[in-house]
């Protein structure tokens, strides 16, 4: 069965209309338009009836284990250019699972595959300039084949997804997770109608 996360939420109003998903995703200290402080991601998520995620690009250690702590996610998950070493003190020292962004469209031997393997789950992404969260497709095929070779890690399937498009990608890729923000938005806030279209298709596709 396909989960479904709601990622990028800022509001009361964001984590109700969100409720029904399996995941709800927090934005923290990126500095992007989505961004929470620490403070207001760990009011938010004690306010989700979902498990929750923090998703921060970060490359610090410190950081990241002190946003765990304090936000108190079911998961953290790593969107920034994090070195093996962080990776593994993040697992020994955070009381959550560790997801890792893989942004796909990089080079073959990107480095963050080498992390894939040790994290409890991969989001495969799209790669751009700014290193993802960008709402844009990639080429499915490749994250099929991702999702294959790294198995039996979970895999969450990101970038560019909408509910006109969300079936046709699961059928595609196979992923354990959908993930999504831009695309259940409107006018660059959270869509509840959107949204309970989303969760609806990916529904029908099990």
């Amino acid at each position: 069965m396909t989960l479904v996360k709601i990622c990028g939420l800022m509001s009361e109003t964001d984590v109700i209309a969100s409720s029904r998903a399996d995941y709800q995703g927090f934005v923290v200290e990126t500095g992007t338009r989505r961004s929470l402080s620490i403070e207001a991601a760990r009011y938010l998520a004690a306010l989700a009836e979902r498990p929750s995620v923090a998703v921060t690009t970060s490359a610090d250690a410190q950081l990241i284990v002190d946003i765990v702590r304090k936000v108190r996610p079911h998961a953290v998950q790593l969107n920034g250019p994090v070195s093996l070493g962080t990776l593994r003190r993040v697992r020994r020292e955070a009381e959550s699972e560790v997801w890792v962004a893989v942004h796909v469209g990089l080079e073959a031997g990107d480095p963050e595959l080498g992390l894939a393997r040790e994290a409890d789950c991969v989001v495969l992404d799209t790669a751009t300039h700014q290193g993802g969260g960008a709402g844009i497709v990639h080429d499915h095929a490749v994250s099929a084949r991702l999702c294959r070779e790294l198995r039996p890690t979970r895999c969450a399937l990101a970038g560019g997804l909408t509910p006109e498009n969300v079936a046709k990608a699961i059928a595609v890729v196979r992923p354990d997770i959908v993930d999504v923000s831009s695309g259940v938005e409107t006018n660059g806030s959270k869509d509840s109608s959107k949204i309970d279209r989303f969760i609806e298709t990916v529904r029908t596709c099990q």
